[in-house]
């Protein structure tokens, strides 16, 4: 019962986090007008897809291997969003091989989500755009954090989980 409760929380602060950096590149976009790269919406696919898994594992508030389950998609994801992170940072820093308009904007363009939530998932801005920092770093700088502190969290959650598992099944 014990770590049903906690699992519910620590999904539910999962959640929180995406949907609050989320929150943040709205803002970016649409009161400072940094518009998004293809880059950048494949970043806020991750985050969305990691506050999603996290929200359904919060309101089943899974035990042990269940928790161990989600939270292994979690890393999953947040590990493809470092992934992207990680490649526009170097594109930032090697402008020369920048997305800019391509197959890559055209192909995040056609995809559902841009179609059903085009002020969050449509690309319009180049993957090269130095935009101001935040707190000194640039926002795909501090989605390497963030997706790195996910995955990590993850990680560590799902030893817990399983190693709560192991003890329950040896008693």
């Amino acid at each position: 019962m014990q770590l049903e409760l906690k699992s519910r929380w620590v999904f539910a602060g999962f959640a929180l986090i995406p949907l609050a950096l989320l929150a943040e590149a709205l803002v970016l976009q649409h009161l400072k007008g940094q518009a998004p790269c293809p880059l950048c919406v494949l970043q806020r696919a991750a985050f969305l897809l990691v506050a999603l898994i996290a929200l359904v594992a919060a309101f089943r508030a899974p035990r042990r291997r269940g928790a161990a389950g989600y939270c292994a998609a979690l890393a999953l994801v947040s590990l493809t969003g470092l992934g992207v992170a990680i490649r526009h940072v170097w594109v930032l820093y090697h402008p020369k091989f920048g997305c800019g308009i391509d197959l890559l904007e055209e192909f995040v363009n056609r995809l559902p989500t841009a179609k059903l939530l085009p002020w969050l998932f449509h690309a319009s801005g180049e993957c090269t755009a130095q935009h101001d920092p935040v707190l000194g770093l640039q926002v795909p700088e501090w989605s390497i954090i963030w997706f790195s502190l996910l995955a990590l969290a993850a990680i560590l959650f799902a030893a817990k989980c399983l190693s709560a598992a192991r003890a329950g099944a040896a008693a």
